[in-house]
């Protein structure tokens, strides 16, 4: 493999693109697309044209439709940083939803591809400002959104009802035990942090998962109102 010269950033994980004299096989880290390229991550990252062009809304589709991940934090993450991807906004609420059933998915196989794009529905109806405009936080809801697709749950079901219900209360107080102003990071970290913790105690499914410790925002840049190293998030933070 013959580097011409290393140049740019991967937008995954922000090295150092490799522009190479002959073009490699390549798989897309958004869509699972496969071809060949000259220009890719040393560590393994490529992102095909059309996702580097794609809406939002469409690269949280087709990640989670390629994806073969178990770790719900992990997929967001790398949604989090496509360029198409705001600092804050309803974006969110469709990513989360759809990161824990696909992650439910790839761990028991009893959800499918619709449940997905159903989740992804779903949170895509829910407006941005709800954290601050409506007294709950709607990343907190696209947790229960999940968990009621994954449960089939409907407004006749008792248990499945409740349960789903509880998962966004769960989620809700994870996100209001964190001081500072709306953060739609912050939010989404703390609600699929305590939406695997309920997986695993209510469904007895152990999705894989950052630990706290090593778990640290990569946005504080793009923030203009971040609290840094108040939030137990930020990349400064000590322990």
């Amino acid at each position: 493999m013959d580097s011409i010269k290393k140049t740019e950033n991967c937008m995954i994980c922000g090295g150092e693109l490799a522009y190479l004299t002959k073009a490699i096989p390549v798989k897309c880290t958004y869509c699972g697309k496969e071809e060949s390229a000259s220009i890719h991550c040393p560590a393994g990252h490529y992102v095909c044209n059309e996702c580097h062009a794609s809406d939002s809304l469409n690269v949280i589709t087709q990640f989670c439709l390629s994806s073969g991940s178990k770790n719900p934090l992990e997929m967001a993450g790398t949604i989090m940083k496509h360029p198409t991807m705001p600092m804050h906004g309803p974006e969110h609420h469709a990513m989360i939803a759809a990161v824990l059933v696909t992650a439910y998915k790839n761990l028991t196989g009893k959800a499918s591809d619709e449940d997905i794009k159903e989740a992804i529905r779903r949170g895509a109806t829910v407006p941005g400002g709800y954290c601050g405009l409506y007294g709950t936080d709607a990343a907190a809801i696209a947790t229960g959104i999940a968990l009621s697709i994954i449960l089939k749950s409907s407004p006749l079901t008792d248990h499945e009802r409740r349960t789903a219900n509880m998962m966004t209360s769960r989620a809700l107080v994870a996100i209001a035990s964190n001081r500072g102003v709306r953060c739609c990071k912050r939010s989404t970290f703390a609600s699929i942090e305590a939406a695997i913790q309920y997986f695993r105690e209510v469904l007895s499914v152990e999705m894989e998962h950052i630990p706290e410790s090593k778990l640290k925002c990569e946005h504080s840049h793009r923030n203009k109102q971040c609290s840094y190293a108040e939030c137990r998030y930020h990349a400064g933070k000590t322990e």
